[in-house]
């Protein structure tokens, strides 16, 4: 692990300072003081009361007998820029909601306003928010990026724990720019305790033990906090999983099975972590390790030997002989006249994927499919000073260091032959790594009572690559992600500017970025050799990557009566490619197709609107916010082509809008029971695409024209004029050109309503309900994709469509009971809780899924125990 001179210089004078203060003694006075400003409360404010909003930097400062310890240098920090700034659709999920939830993170946040999952089997869920997912979503472990390799592809898992997690939080606005361009859909932040930030007295710790019947999955997590000395604290936490194939309603997958094949998974988390907390602030290290092991559902084996025809290898072989060893060079000049497969299997006979036949073939269940391992490493260092100097409140340094990889294998299976009836197939092993580091220093600063911001800078380099380097794997397939280093470097600020029951905030961000490849020189010349029938053939232009991004947030919130508040935000987002993005080229087999990156992408620029309102009464609550999204030169991939089952995409641009309502109104009907109504909706459409010109058309009626005597050797007169001269020919009456109409978004979550009934009974005994009604997905995407050819032929047109899926009802009940053992040394709050998930054993498919086909978890129970001490 390399440390930078600045982050080590800082952390340095940081322990410098912590180490010349005196100490937080044993015996805690009773004094508190509190802000001085007489406030009236806003809903913000009250719902803070109850655990609902951010740690804030402005809560009451706890006065021990010789230190006072403000709640900023004793919590982890919050993704919000400032804790008083909470809007109608910011969200946070405490822990004793997720040790109830998935242990993926999509699925765990999918009960959320605005939030869909996309899942991947047993192993792996990515978050969609207000439509968007990926490089959209920025995900955060405890304020920095979390480092993996889950926007590559969704079967790649989100290498955060949120069963292990303090709390999860889903923020808006101008505090996005602190950690990104690249989401006004939101920002998601896992928080835990690695690092802590308060020494306790003895030590104090939470455990948990789970058990679903569905899947035999098995879960204990546990985490303690050791007091070493009165300002040393070290943090130890694990987490084991493991879980088989998990069942499903029957399906005919050529039997009729009740389970999923290939849905096992397991995980392995550890954790250590060691801080030094002084009067002004605190400094500490950790160090954590996560393995993973899951298989990948859907697979076809009759896909593995395929490779896409998608550059045209007559002409460009001849003068561009380097894409036959770097093919993501490849410009649309090069694209092939006919996209097609070469498969060299039967796939192309299968059936179409189908909720009664959700493979599309009969699927060989008796052997294991292909499976994912996983390791990633990750080092931290964070620490955060209070008043360095007069002008600055509070300086934080984040350091963090991540290896990341993981492989894909196959045991192989027998598919059919055309030829000789059967064969083994084996999807050949690949290769993924991310490796780099990431470093952020913020000031916080409050020059006037209605004046503060933070300013920071933050620095990041990665190295990634995916690999399939097995020679018997066709050339065009062997460097899926070619490998790159991404560097790049951000400026940022938010600052707030409070004026009566008004909040102002304004946000910026500057980021420049630069991605070179790593080329091998010599086997491009071996290409120009091998390939190159021209004495010179055209060179390659491996200038890096390099571009620069800006963007900049407005946002007002009124806080009209001690229970009303409105807000309103307007956000230009500009963000840049990434390298999947630039040069992926190749297999994407767990998504059942082959995608292509596009080298020449501009950067993605859009303008966002919100407005949101909520109410908080002694009855009633509501909230509601409404988007729109309004992007040019939208990244996405687009369906070129379509051959059974087997896609071919690339990455293309365009204009795209997005749009959506999220709403809930509870109402507590006695006390301690409320019933909530819920719900939100999204539109996409993609639009304003190019149209596409092709050669000349030209009349049906034949016309002679005639060269000139100099060029035939005939005079007009001359007997052999006609002959020699003429020549039939056409009147060009226009050119051939298609408009691509607009179309709706990809996988768009569809049309969700519910409604959630919790009961407290007394101190013991609480229960809970809830009812979700997912509507059926029909406005689905078809793209218009246009083949150019290379002779004088018109142009083809081909629409490929994407897959509707239908709706399903989701009934989740839950019984909790609570408890505390009176140890005289150590009391222990304990929480037993019973939950039946998918109560009514439905068939749920996920339209935001790439395998909209495959169902998932049917009716489970699961049985929970967690203490804390």
């Amino acid at each position: 692990m390399k440390i930078k001179p600045l982050s080590y210089a800082v952390s340095a004078i940081m322990l410098s300072y912590l180490s010349h203060t005196p100490m937080a003694q044993a015996a805690v006075s009773s004094k508190t003081v509190t802000d001085t400003q007489d406030q009236k409360q806003t809903p913000s404010q009250q719902a803070s009361e109850t655990d609902s909003t951010p740690d804030s930097a402005s809560n009451p400062i706890a006065i021990f007998d010789t230190i006072t310890v403000p709640p900023s240098s004793t919590h982890v920090p919050s993704s919000l820029a400032f804790d008083n700034a909470q809007k109608a659709s910011d969200v946070v999920i405490d822990n004793e909601k997720l040790r109830h939830r998935s242990a993926t993170l999509g699925n765990a946040l999918a009960d959320e306003l605005g939030v869909h999952s996309n899942p991947f089997g047993g192993g792996s869920s990515a978050p969609v928010v207000r439509g968007q997912e990926g490089v959209r979503v920025k995900i955060l472990q405890n304020g920095m990026d979390a480092i993996d390799m889950s926007t590559l592809s969704p079967d790649h898992v989100v290498g955060v724990d949120t069963l292990l997690a303090d709390k999860v939080e889903l923020i808006r606005g101008a505090s996005t720019l602190l950690y990104s361009n690249a989401s006004p859909a939101g920002v998601i932040n896992v928080v835990d305790g690695r690092i802590p930030t308060e020494v306790p007295e003895g030590y104090t710790g939470e455990a948990t033990l789970r058990f679903n019947e569905n899947n035999d999955e098995r879960v204990a997590t546990a985490g303690i906090t050791f007091g070493l000395t009165d300002n040393v604290a070290l943090r130890v936490e694990g987490l084991t999983r493991k879980a088989n194939e998990y069942e499903v309603p029957e399906i005919n997958l050529g039997d009729k099975l009740n389970y999923l094949p290939d849905s096992q998974n397991k995980s392995n988390v550890g954790t250590i972590g060691l801080s030094y907390v002084g009067e002004r602030g605190h400094i500490g290290v950790a160090y954590s390790e996560r393995e993973d092991k899951y298989g990948l559902v859907g697979h076809n084996h009759k896909l593995d030997g395929c490779y896409g025809h998608v550059v045209y290898p007559q002409k460009n072989y001849k003068n561009k002989p380097y894409l036959a060893a770097y093919p993501h060079l490849m410009g649309d000049e090069d694209l092939a006249e006919s996209f097609h497969f070469h498969c060299d299997s039967d796939h192309n006979e299968d059936e179409p994927h189908s909720h009664d036949n959700p493979y599309g073939h009969d699927h060989d269940h008796t052997q294991g499919g292909p499976w994912v391992d996983m390791n990633s490493k990750s080092y931290y260092l964070q620490g955060e000073l209070l008043e360095p100097i007069p002008a600055i409140e509070k300086v934080r340094l984040n350091v963090a260091y991540h290896d990341y990889h993981h492989e894909e294998h196959d045991h192989g299976k027998t598919i059919p032959d055309p030829a000789k009836g059967e064969r083994f197939v084996k999807a050949q092993p690949s290769y993924f790594d991310n490796q780099g580091y990431n470093a952020k220093l913020e000031a916080y600063h409050t020059p006037t009572e209605h004046l503060q911001g933070v300013w920071g800078i933050q620095s990041q380099s990665h190295k990634s690559s995916a690999l399939i380097p097995s020679k018997e794997e066709h050339p065009q397939n062997r460097r899926p992600l070619v490998e790159n280093k991404h560097r790049q470097f951000s400026v940022f600020g938010v600052e707030q500017y409070k004026l009566n029951d008004w909040l102002f905030e304004a946000g910026l961000r500057y980021e420049h970025s630069k991605i070179p490849v790593t080329y091998n020189l010599d086997e491009i010349e071996a290409q120009n050799k091998i390939l190159g029938q021209l004495l010179k053939p055209e060179q390659p232009d491996l200038t890096p990557y390099q571009e620069s991004a800006f963007s900049y947030a407005l946002g007002a919130i009124w806080d009209m009566t001690p229970e009303y508040r409105l807000d309103m935000s307007y956000s230009h987002n500009e963000r840049l490619p990434t390298p999947m993005e630039l040069y992926y080229h190749g297999k994407n087999l767990a998504t059942n197709s082959f995608l292509y990156g596009n080298k020449d992408l501009d950067k993605e620029e859009s303008d966002n609107f919100e407005l949101g309102i909520q109410f908080t009464g002694d009855k009633w609550r509501y909230k509601a916010s409404a988007y729109s999204n309004h992007f040019d030169n939208y990244v996405h991939a687009e369906n070129l082509h379509k051959d059974g089952n087997l896609y071919m995409r690339r990455m293309t641009q365009s204009k795209a809008k997005i749009q959506g309502l999220e709403a809930e109104v509870g109402y507590e009907y006695l006390p301690g029971h409320s019933a909530t109504l819920f719900g939100d909706y999204v539109r996409g459409k993609l639009y304003g695409f190019a149209p596409v010109y092709g050669n000349e058309i030209k009349s049906q009626n034949e016309v002679i024209k005639y060269m000139p005597p100099e060029e035939c050797g005939a005079s007009p007169g001359d007997d052999v004029y006609e002959e020699w001269c003429g020549y039939p020919d056409y009147e060009v009456i226009g050119i051939d050109k298609v408009e691509r109409p607009e179309r709706n978004a990809p996988r768009m979550s569809p049309l969700r309503l519910g409604l959630r009934l919790n009961n407290e009974y007394n101190d013991n005994w609480s229960t809970s309900l809830d009812f979700t009604r997912v509507f059926a997905q029909n406005k689905t995407s078809t793209a218009t994709v246009v083949n150019i050819p290379r002779d004088e032929s018109r142009l083809k047109v081909t629409e490929v469509p994407e897959d509707s899926t239908s709706g399903y009802s989701l009934l989740n009940v839950g019984v909790d009971y609570k408890n505390t053992w009176d140890n005289a040394k150590h009391p222990v709050d304990y929480t037993l809780s019973l939950r039946a998930n998918n109560l009514l054993d439905e068939y749920i498919y996920v339209h935001n899924s790439f395998l909209p086909y495959v169902p998932q978890m049917g009716r489970n129970f699961m049985l929970s125990l967690n203490v804390e001490f």
